[in-house]
């Protein structure tokens, strides 16, 4: 009986002495580690998937601006209207247009035309390219 106590005793079955297992401050110390790891994750998850929706969103607003831009460069007058509307259907893409002329020392130009910077704006996105309009 005695030899039975003393095995149980060296196995860590029954008594204190001897016993194995976790400290409150070991499961204390894991959990705070485990938390901060999958907080970790979660972050690189969302951040994942923000940029995903960015990039989704690029896609669909850039061949936009890149169609007013070739819509100026083919009538460079437009850059006036203030705005190109692709249609007439509700719902139809509006790009602002946004023009400054570029004053330069001497016409560099000649006689062809005003140099303008051109600033396109859709939904945040901006297009910016320099357009010479000829003279009316």
């Amino acid at each position: 009986m005695i030899r039975l106590a003393q095995m149980m005793r060296k196995t860590g079955i029954g008594g204190k002495k001897g016993s194995r297992g976790f400290t409150l401050l070991e499961i204390l110390v894991s959990l705070i580690i485990g938390t901060v790891i999958v907080g970790g994750v979660m972050g690189l998850i969302s951040m994942s998937m923000q940029y995903r929706f960015r990039l989704k969103d690029k896609r669909q607003i850039q061949p936009i601006l890149e169609t007013a831009a070739q819509a100026i460069f083919d009538d460079p007058k437009r850059i006036g209207d203030g705005a190109i509307t692709f249609g007439d259907r509700k719902g139809s893409p509006v790009v602002i247009v946004r023009s400054v002329p570029v004053q330069l020392s001497e016409n560099r130009a000649g006689n062809k035309g005003d140099l303008y910077r051109v600033m396109l704006d859709y939904r945040g996105s901006h297009l910016e390219f320099s357009v010479v309009v000829p003279p009316s």
